[in-house]
């Protein structure tokens, strides 16, 4: 792709994807490419300079979703990450998940620094990075919105837990550390005069793991109760994908599934 070449969001793949209404996913994108376009970034060049530049050169709205243009910088970058960073692979309804301003942001930074266990912002940096406006500049708005409400919403729903402290300069805050640790992986619990066979695990499924056990559990017999009407097995099967990557309603399925030959050790 090139500056010329334009990129379609689809509103109606959107929809599908994050599982909303048509109409709401073209606001959504309408509402995204805008932020987009207004947002910069700065990066280093080979000769040591500093440069900055814009992510999108322009937003077209057409009837099927929204064109984008990206900068040549951002093409040349995009295809050299996406084949050697593997930070820039997310698993899709992780991402979904994030609605607050600069989740992702912070997302990205803290997979980025993970093995690292941490990483440092200054506040200058924060502004141009993320092209924050200058009403952040009162340290309390900075923190509620660009700080604690993200960073609750990704320790709430991500694989990760984030905490910051100030960095301060005599009496000023000039930036923050951001520690970045794992959560802990679901263990099995035992529980005494319990039946050992009950699930108390929730296994990580790939996307096509979903998809193949849930076309596979919609057609037994005994999850039928779970069919809602005269639905189909189509509809039933996207229903039961949805349970898959639910962890309390996994458990429901985990017997079915090991029927089916789900191994979780190779999961």
């Amino acid at each position: 792709a090139t500056e010329q070449d334009s990129i379609l969001i689809s509103a109606q793949q959107f929809a599908e994807e994050c599982g909303i209404k048509v109409n709401s996913a073209y606001k959504q994108i309408e509402l995204a490419s805008k932020k987009l376009v207004d947002r910069s970034f700065s990066y280093t060049n080979e000769k040591g300079k500093k440069v900055y530049s814009n992510w999108v050169i322009d937003a077209t709205y057409e009837d099927a979703g929204v064109n984008l243009r990206f900068t040549a910088v951002v093409l040349m970058m995009l295809k050299i990450l996406d084949k050697y960073n593997p930070y820039t692979r997310y698993k899709k309804d992780v991402v979904l998940k994030l609605k607050k301003d600069y989740s992702i942001d912070f997302y990205h930074l803290a997979k980025k620094s993970e093995k690292l266990g941490s990483f440092e912002l200054t506040i200058d940096s924060m502004f141009i990075e993320f092209g924050l406006p200058e009403s952040y500049r009162d340290l309390r708005n900075l923190k509620r919105r660009v700080l604690k409400d993200p960073i609750d919403e990704i320790n709430k729903y991500t694989d990760i837990d984030l905490t910051y402290e100030p960095i301060k300069k005599g009496r000023s805050v000039v930036g923050f550390k951001f520690t970045v640790r794992e959560k802990t992986k679901h263990k099995t619990i035992t529980v005494q005069g319990r039946d050992p066979n009950t699930v108390d695990m929730f296994f990580e499924m790939s996307d096509s793991q979903i998809n193949m056990f849930g076309n596979q559990l919609s057609k037994l017999p005994e999850l039928g109760k779970y069919a809602v009407g005269n639905e189909g097995y189509e509809a039933l099967a996207s229903r039961l994908k949805d349970m898959l990557k639910d962890p309390e309603k996994q458990k429901l399925l985990v017997p079915h599934l090991k029927k089916l030959g789900f191994n979780p050790k190779s999961s």
